[in-house]
């Protein structure tokens, strides 16, 4: 039997200048809202209402951080090539933003 901790997938849906992002593990599904960012951010992703995630999804808690990790990798491979990320663990939210160039000599 297949653990569904290890078998994830992430299916991004835009809608306009915003959309939701499914993180999908085993027959669970977390939805998380992302939209643009402004300045170097590119887009932040979040989950609505974090303070409800043990209530809504109980599966997910103790889990945060290994969850936004993979998301966070996911986005950039899938989205935003060369880009780096930012994790906000406390509002359970992901900051996509462009790599920073490096000073010429």
């Amino acid at each position: 039997m297949e653990d569904s901790t290890q078998t994830w997938s992430l299916e991004c849906k835009p809608f306009g200048q915003s959309g939701y992002v499914f993180y999908n593990e085993g027959s669970r599904e977390l939805p998380l809202y992302w939209e643009y960012g402004g300045g170097d951010t590119i887009a932040i992703v979040r989950v609505e209402e974090p303070e409800k995630l043990g209530v809504r999804f109980p599966w997910a808690v103790g889990r945060e951080r290994v969850i936004l990790e993979r998301i966070a990798r996911e986005l950039v491979r899938q989205q935003a090539p060369g880009s780096r990320t930012e994790l906000d663990e406390r509002n359970l939210a992901i900051y996509v933003r462009e790599q920073k160039q490096q000073a010429k000599s």
